[in-house]
């Protein structure tokens, strides 16, 4: 019999409350829990609500909220439950559960239970969607600090170091220094752009067609000779969608800035290997290193580290760095682009 009432049940809800089989299988189970409760009481001769299992109701208040399912549905739910037991209860014929004399106990019951898990959910319900907006909250500042990071700081750095070669050579050599002049207006024209995309509330994307070349072209413009960068680029480029090439691009480029500003190397390897599955990179210097916590959040405490760890991990990727006091530094990540097992090697 209860089987055959769950069914009718089932037809009922709507199809988004059944979609997901976690769902449809804890509607199964909060309505056997209301039929014993129902049965537990008739056999006491009095109203008995099991609270334990009630409060197994936020399961679906939380589950409904994450999945996007409106509080109404699930408010409806809960009311389309006590309609089918109330059909069952009081119905003719081979439907019904209980003789005429019996129902008033059992309904008052079965209303009870069922009052209470609708309360029950609905207020983790609203208890997960305020968590989920506070989530969505604390992601676009993190989004922002890494657009204006990665962004606006490169950039900025940038444009800083062409203004200490134009110094330097301004009175050596004219021509050079025109070049500087002219690199200058258009990293202080990128920047414009990028504060007009940004105060447009528009997600700043980075159009990279060549990771390789535009790296290249970073490098040189950093117009730094103290440090020998050599860069391996393996696999086809067109392999990877372009929203990921750009945070690619990012992550690298913020390596790169880190070794020019804070390393003191004599020697910068990148190696980024492309292919249908997946983005693996591994970035290394001879530098001065630093006091890493190896699988520490203590271990990328500054800015720039904390936002290509975020970027790499927002991909679903994994981000790893050692490095140890004048020993260097080395940074791994890799990037999967279809779903399956990947080992960062």
């Amino acid at each position: 019999m209860i089987d055959r009432l769950y069914a009718q049940y089932e037809e009922r809800l709507a199809y988004d409350l059944l979609e997901r089989r976690d769902l449809r299988a804890e509607w199964r189970r909060q309505f056997g829990y209301v039929f014993d409760d129902c049965q537990r009481s008739m056999k006491l001769g009095r109203v008995v609500v099991n609270d334990d299992k009630v409060a197994l109701a936020s399961l679906l208040g939380v589950s409904t909220a994450l999945s996007g399912i409106s509080l109404e549905k699930l408010t409806l739910a809960w009311g389309e439950m006590f309609d089918v037991f109330l059909s069952g209860l009081t119905g003719f014929g081979a439907g019904r559960l209980l003789p005429v004399g019996r129902t008033q106990l059992a309904l008052t019951a079965i209303n009870r239970s069922v009052v209470e898990r609708g309360r029950i959910s609905s207020v983790w319900y609203e208890k997960a969607l305020i968590k989920r907006l506070e989530g969505l909250r604390t992601a676009d500042r993190k989004r922002a600090a890494r657009e204006l990071h990665d962004w606006f700081g490169s950039n900025i750095s940038l444009a800083l170091r062409k203004l200490e070669l134009h110094d330097l050579t301004t009175e050596s050599k004219e021509g050079f220094s025109r070049r500087h002049i002219e690199d200058l207006h258009s990293i202080l024209g990128n920047l414009f752009e990028g504060v007009r995309r940004l105060s447009s509330g528009l997600r700043l994307q980075t159009p990279v067609s060549n990771i390789d070349r535009e790296l290249r072209s970073y490098v040189d413009a950093y117009g730094l000779d103290l440090t020998d960068v050599t860069i391996f680029v393996d696999g086809d480029e067109a392999d990877v969608p372009s929203h990921i090439r750009g945070e690619v691009f990012l992550v690298l480029r913020e390596c790169m800035r880190n070794i020019f500003t804070h390393a003191g190397a004599g020697q910068a390897l990148i190696m980024l290997q492309l292919s249908p599955s997946r983005v693996c990179a591994v970035v290394q210097d001879d530098g001065r290193g630093f006091a890493a916590q190896n699988g520490a959040e203590g271990s990328t405490t500054g800015s720039g580290l904390i936002s290509m760890k975020e970027r790499i991990r927002a991909l679903g990727g994994t981000f790893n760095i050692t490095s140890m006091p004048m020993n260097g530094t080395r940074i791994a990540f890799l990037v999967p682009l279809t779903d399956g097992p990947h080992d960062l090697a």
